[in-house]
């Protein structure tokens, strides 16, 4: 798996959370036209891309320690 299909796998799972998050704020009874509904998707959606940029840069630095140190592992 490269990086790049490794970034899509990890929007893909963030797009399933949000979608996920938003059935479960609608099905509470929130507005889906309301203010407070999306504050609450756009918050949970910051959240979700911070966990998949943090996720990335993770990524990112163990290929780059295995391209330094082939003998190099994931702690």
């Amino acid at each position: 798996m490269t990086l790049d299909e490794a970034n899509a796998e990890l929007c893909r799972h963030r797009d399933l959370a949000l979608t996920a998050y938003a059935r479960r704020l609608l099905a509470s009874g929130a507005d889906i036209d309301g203010e407070e509904f999306r504050a609450d998707l756009a918050k949970y959606a910051g959240e979700l891309e911070v966990w998949r940029s943090k996720a990335m840069d993770g990524l990112r630095q163990f290929v780059q320690a295995m391209t330094e140190r082939p003998s190099a592992t994931l702690h």
